[in-house]
């Protein structure tokens, strides 16, 4: 069933605000029932999925046990028709890659639902629950766990410095991304610099593309610099350390570091 959003909800502005709908006098059994009521969307995606996909029980039981983690097809058959009230993380996980989406969508149904129980008190809308479950917007107060002496803001801080960990991650990973860009331009600027059809050209156009890789192999040395500045920053933090690919030799640099990197 789609829950409609309550008539007061806010925009997503992402502060500390009122940001998502609420609905904060439920009904008791509706709050007891939170548990089945997310079992019950898990289920019902995972039908839905495999509809959508073309495969039947016994072919989605095949590729879980082809994944390594055989989930039998009457097991299957009993989670979508609410038979078995529960699904494992470990099962959700396989599913969604059998089924071949992201985990996530068969927990906060974006595009199928237009809100979900983000808590047990709360109705939300599906793609804000969405966002707050990758760390990429903050929960409200129907979604933080808060002793009688906290208020929201110091949960928020807590919030914050946990997502911030996954942040991290993201931030390296654009990093390397953004070397990888950056090197191959200028690779491709130093192969035509050292094509001999080049001496041939004008010394003022010769003078341009001598400025252009000047400034490209800059900005890689920049980059690069920012890249064993970030890992630095990791080992700082206590970080588990991501393995850089093979193609990008950087030496980390503990002396690198500095109090201002981000």
């Amino acid at each position: 069933m789609t829950h409609e959003p309550h008539v007061s909800a806010g925009y997503d502005t992402d502060s500390y605000a009122e940001i998502a709908p609420r609905s904060r006098n439920l009904h008791k059994d509706r709050v007891d029932s939170w548990g089945a009521e997310t079992n019950q969307t898990i289920a019902t995606q995972i039908r839905n999925w495999r509809n959508a996909r073309g495969l039947s029980a016994q072919q989605l039981s095949a590729r879980c046990a082809s994944l390594g983690h055989p989930i039998p097809r009457n097991i299957i058959a009993n989670i979508e028709t609410g038979r078995r009230g529960s699904v494992t993380v470990p099962e959700a996980i396989i599913l969604a890659m059998a089924l071949n989406v992201p985990p996530i969508l068969l927990i906060y149904p974006v595009g199928k639902e237009l809100a979900v129980r983000s808590s047990p008190r709360q109705d939300c809308g599906t793609f804000y629950a969405a966002k707050w479950f990758m760390g990429e917007t903050r929960p409200t107060p129907d979604m933080v766990g808060l002793d009688e002496s906290e208020n929201y803001k110091s949960a928020m801080l807590e919030w914050e410095s946990a997502r911030d960990i996954v942040q991290t991650y993201r931030r390296h990973g654009t990093l390397v991304r953004r070397y990888r860009f950056v090197r191959e331009d200028v690779i491709a600027q130093l192969k035509r610099m050292s094509d001999p059809v080049s001496a041939d050209e004008e010394p003022e156009v010769r003078k341009i593309h001598k400025r252009r890789t000047d400034v490209l192999v800059s900005n890689l040395s920049r980059i690069g610099t920012e890249l064993r500045n970030h890992r630095a920053f990791m080992k700082k933090l206590d970080l588990a350390l991501p393995s850089l690919p093979p193609d990008i030799d950087l030496t980390d640099d503990q002396t690198v570091y500095d109090e201002g990197s981000p």
